[in-house]
């Protein structure tokens, strides 16, 4: 590529690589696919010449040109960095490649039809303006890769990654449809991750509105592996809204299987295995049967018979395994660790959360919700009045001051003696918590190695006939609010993100404010809901949100009767959880430890080690002193076959979780 050399952005670079392996919202479908028969055609983007070191909008602001992203088959797409610092993709146009009204008016079109656009799915735009040789449409830049470079490097993608992807897609799909915008490009190369790993459905150059009573559109139109058979019938057929959920369909089956169903070398050989429907499941593929069956139905040769938007989330693949509530970034070069381990019930929060996140559960309406009305195309949008530029005055940059603001808000810039006070206190009380911790876990060891030695007896410590108080019911939400758990004596508590703790006692009459602070770690303070700061009122929300969630949908951990499961005087709340490949740690702030094992059993060490409780996984429970299980290898009534094994592991997770 001709021009000086490109400039990095910051000694950061967040897109580091310039090789095209990161891609940002670029053009890459074709509007008519070539045979095999023809000599290539020259891509319309190498006409896009290398933007200048600084470009500015048409109000004068400045943007400095960045690192080569990628290209497609119309556009190039670069990095911009405006005077503030804040980040961007540039998709440039060269305006050579623009050379009758037809493509004028496409592009002006995906524009308008972009910026109508606001949905926590879909790429943000920001801005676009010209100068003499290219058109700069200015979109959020997604820094972590598509979904085609995530299938690339890990060659297949597991089921519950998958339900998470298509939850949020059909959200955002949702959302054009019911502002009257079919994409008509969806593919895995098209949707990508945000900084927080979130997909965003980006490239709208093959999008189109639909207007009554038409209904339909007849343009071939597409990427091959994507193209649904009602759009090769042409002007025989037509299309609409259906190809979106076709699209659907081939990306679902890609991500699980490596590869689209009806790739072949020969574009022709792929137009006629759509138009008869020929794929097949690979034979040795573990995806399961309930995937399969809702692959078949969205690749259903009759779009009259595909499910809608709607009815695609009422599968039971949606609900038969793991659902997470979001991925990392360990996500673009592994299975995530622990993915797997996710219970039915946490699962099943999970996909109604991501549903009420992505605008689909039950007519929930998302939070600062852009406009929802159809798309409508001006003449205005079409036209400018300047004879030398090409945007015309309703599609410049404006009315498009307050989009910056929906990418990026500037962090408030506190003194630097507060900040400095700040950071030391949180220290402070950090490592207060820690020796406490230690201190608990230090002296459950020593209980445990004592009373194995025979040098202890735990039934000394008198048993009073009552079971420890468990986690009966637990929601991991800490991509955005925190821990939220029920605890047998139907305490609910949230341990937030912040570090601090929201706890409403069994008579939701009183609330207990759990602070990491004071000599003894943390610091409790009971109120009434009178009394509840306004600092707090939100927090206070989410536990009564919780509360009713787990209430209504999760089960026990154990059955129970009245009065037989701890002290009611105690508070009791959590204070630190744990989750590995087979277990998930509560250390309590009465000495317990409960680990939920993967199998479903589960064991309480409670009074620092002095006891120990085994539920099974049909609920049963049995709580005896550790000196009499460890005499008889097991418990009495409701042994486990794999006792020693989990007991080991205990005390090495123990052993694990102590900080030097």
């Amino acid at each position: 590529m001709s021009g000086k050399p490109l400039q990095a952005l910051n000694s950061v670079q967040i897109n580091s690589k310039s090789n095209g392996i990161i891609r940002t919202p670029a053009k890459a479908a074709v509007s008519k696919p070539e045979t095999h028969h023809h000599r290539r055609k020259q891509k319309l983007s190498s006409l896009c010449k290398t933007p200048p070191s600084v470009v500015r909008n048409r109000n004068g602001r400045g943007y400095h040109r960045g690192l080569f992203l990628g290209e497609g088959g119309f556009a190039r797409c670069f990095q911009m960095k405006d005077e503030t610092g804040r980040i961007f993709a540039a998709k440039t146009v060269a305006k050579a490649s623009i050379k009758n009204e037809k493509t004028k008016t496409k592009l002006l079109s995906e524009i308008k039809i972009h910026k109508s656009m606001s949905h926590p799915n879909i790429v943000k735009f920001i801005d676009c303006f010209e100068d003499d040789v290219n058109v700069y449409i200015l979109l959020e830049i997604c820094p972590n890769h598509s979904l085609m470079d995530l299938l690339k490097h890990r060659k297949l993608v597991s089921e519950p990654e998958v339900r998470f992807f298509m939850t949020q897609i059909i959200g955002a799909v949702k959302y054009l449809h019911r502002r009257m915008v079919i994409h008509r490009d969806l593919k895995l190369g098209n949707i990508f991750f945000d900084p927080d790993m979130n997909l965003k459905i980006g490239d709208f150059g093959l999008a189109t509105i639909i207007n009554p009573p038409s209904r339909r559109r007849y343009t071939i139109c597409g990427t091959p592996n994507y193209i649904a058979p009602e759009v090769l019938g042409g002007k025989k057929t037509g299309h609409s809204f259906e190809v979106d959920i076709w699209a659907i369909g081939i990306m679902m089956f890609a991500l699980l299987f490596g590869k689209p169903p009806f790739q072949a070398k020969d574009v022709q050989i792929i137009y006629e295995r759509i138009k008869h429907d020929e794929y097949a499941f690979p034979a040795d593929s573990p995806v399961s049967e309930e995937a399969r069956v809702l692959i078949r139905d969205l690749l259903n040769t009759d779009p009259t018979k595909r499910p809608s938007l709607d009815e695609i989330l009422q599968y039971d693949w949606f609900t038969c395994g793991p659902f997470p509530s979001g991925v990392t970034v360990e996500s673009l070069k592994r299975e995530p660790r622990g993915i797997s381990f996710l219970t039915r019930e946490e699962s099943l929060v999970n996909f109604e959360n991501v549903k009420g996140q992505v605008g689909v559960n039950g007519g929930v309406t998302l939070q600062r919700a852009g406009p929802t009305t159809p798309v409508e195309i001006l003449k205005s949008d079409l036209y400018s009045e300047q004879p030398k530029t090409l945007l015309p005055h309703s599609l410049s940059p404006d009315n498009n001051k307050n989009k910056y603001h929906e990418v990026t808000t500037p962090l408030a810039v506190k003194p630097y003696r507060s900040k400095l006070s700040t950071e030391l206190n949180r220290a402070t009380s950090e490592s207060i918590m820690v020796k406490v911790l230690n201190e608990a876990l230090s002296k459950t060891l020593l209980n445990l190695k004592q009373i194995e030695e025979g040098a202890a007896s735990s039934s000394s410590k008198g048993y009073d006939g009552k079971d420890p108080i468990l986690v009966s019911k637990w929601v991991d939400y800490s991509n955005k609010h925190g821990f939220a758990y029920q605890l047998s004596n139907n305490s609910i508590g949230v341990l937030f993100n912040a570090g601090h703790t929201v706890l409403k006692f069994p008579d939701y009459q009183e609330l207990c404010l759990v602070e990491p602070r004071g000599e003894k770690g943390w610091r409790e303070r009971i109120m009434s809901p009178a009394e509840v700061p306004q600092s707090l009122e939100k927090n206070v929300e989410v536990v009564d949100f919780f509360q009713k969630y787990m209430n209504a949908h999760l089960s026990d951990v154990a059955e129970k009767d009245d009065g037989e499961l701890g002290s009611e005087d105690e508070t009791v709340y959590l204070r630190r959880y744990t989750r590995d490949d087979n277990y998930i740690m509560f250390e309590m702030n009465n000495g317990s430890y409960q680990f939920n094992f993967k199998d479903h059993h589960k064991f309480v060490l409670s009074r620092y080690g002095h006891f120990i409780t085994h539920i099974t996984p049909s609920k049963e429970i049995e709580t005896l002193p550790l000196d009499s299980v460890v005499a008889n290898g097991n418990f009495y009534d409701y042994p486990d076959e794999y006792f020693t094994v989990k007991y080991d592991f205990l005390k090495h997770a123990l052993r694990e979780k102590i900080v030097t």
